[in-house]
């Protein structure tokens, strides 16, 4: 994987999107044959679970994955393809309290975590020619200058500790970036698209059928803490599009019916069939107006 200045490459994007901000057809192009939303899991944490993460360090195995589905049958709410995270979880807040203290986070917002996105990839690779490179665009809003870095600690561990382990993992997280990855972020040349704007890397599907890409990928990823993740992929063919907009809480792929059929069908990916004109702001989902968390 590179970094890449020919953004003249994205140029058919903004032509095709379409419809108001907040609409699939606002972040991914029109002219597919069909359209398939990627709910983003949310993880869910047993009571009394203290994460330690660093340089060589993995997330606990304990963080488990929940389907959109699993909670609205705590919550008692619909899953559709316009559903709202706020609208099955009682609201909009970042954790949800589960009977016997478990904590449920909400989904990640722009990116379709590796595995999953790794899942996509293995279905996608068959639809395009893999001989050419695929381009990723990277939101050029991404921090990769690791200042805020806050790695997690133990409870009780001392000041000396956790500055310790802040200085371990900025060093880490400096040697993780590209430094052209960097600069481009930093000053361009950039993909102009309607509200956002990104620089574009050079990869193949390949390199992202396994889920480890992003500790290699020089964009800030190292031992357990994660760094940025692509919000478009498409192939040279354009057989296909997938597209993670920073404020979504799922990923919208395009592509042929045979394709968006099978990411409908995939067990591991929790996706629903969409179009261009369908409405993914909180208005959208008009079916769960409030339902409130279950009782602890």
């Amino acid at each position: 994987m590179r970094w890449s200045g020919e953004t003249g490459r994205g140029g058919w994007i903004g032509p095709r999107l379409s419809g108001r901000a907040g609409s699939v057809g606002s972040v991914v192009p029109a002219g597919f044959e069909a359209y398939a939303r990627v709910l983003h899991p949310p993880r869910v944490t047993p009571p009394g679970l203290w994460a330690t993460t660093g340089p060589g360090a993995e997330f606990p195995a304990a963080h488990t994955r929940w389907s959109w589905e699993r909670v609205a049958a705590h919550t008692g709410a619909v899953i559709h393809p316009q559903v709202q995270w706020a609208g099955i979880a009682g609201g909009a807040d970042s954790t949800l309290r589960l009977p016997g203290g478990w904590d449920l986070d909400a989904p990640a917002l722009g990116y379709l975590e590796p595995e999953l996105l790794a899942v996509l990839m293995t279905m996608a690779r068959g639809t395009a020619t893999t001989a050419a490179p695929l381009t990723l665009g990277l939101w050029s809003g991404w921090d990769v200058a690791g200042a805020d870095l806050v790695p997690f600690t133990r409870a009780g561990a001392s000041g000396r500790a956790r500055r310790t382990a802040r200085d371990e993992a900025g060093s880490a997280y400096a040697a993780a970036v590209d430094p052209a990855v960097a600069l481009a972020l930093a000053g361009g040349p950039y993909l102009e698209l309607p509200g956002r704007r990104y620089i574009l890397l050079d990869a193949t599907a390949d390199e992202l059928t396994d889920p480890t890409w992003p500790l290699r990928a020089g964009i800030g990823w190292f031992g357990g803490i994660p760094g940025p993740m692509p919000q478009l992929i498409w192939p040279g063919d354009r057989a296909w599009f997938v597209g993670s907009e920073v404020d979504f809480d799922s990923t919208i792929v395009g592509g042929r019916h045979t394709f968006i059929d099978a990411v409908l069908a995939e067990p591991v990916l929790e996706a629903l069939s969409v179009d261009p004109g369908t409405d993914l702001t909180s208005e959208g989902d008009r079916i769960n107006r409030r339902h409130d968390p279950p009782p602890i």
